[in-house]
């Protein structure tokens, strides 16, 4: 993805940022999935995919 494509407001599909997990948010693929599991948006925005990734990511396991 270019700096141009990445600050899209049209967003990307979860497979589309799960594809560029490491270069875009530092984390794995599956760290992008379990972020946007829950989210019944189809696209997010880059800056909205890295929200949900903080938040998981600071999340406590049950």
């Amino acid at each position: 993805m270019t700096q141009k494509n990445r600050s899209s407001a049209a967003g990307y599909t979860p497979a589309e940022l799960m594809l560029h997990a490491g270069e875009l948010f530092g984390v794995r693929e599956e760290v992008v999935s379990g972020a946007l599991y829950s989210e019944t948006a189809e696209r997010f925005t880059v800056e909205q995919a890295a929200h949900k990734i903080k938040q998981f990511m600071k999340a406590k396991v049950k």
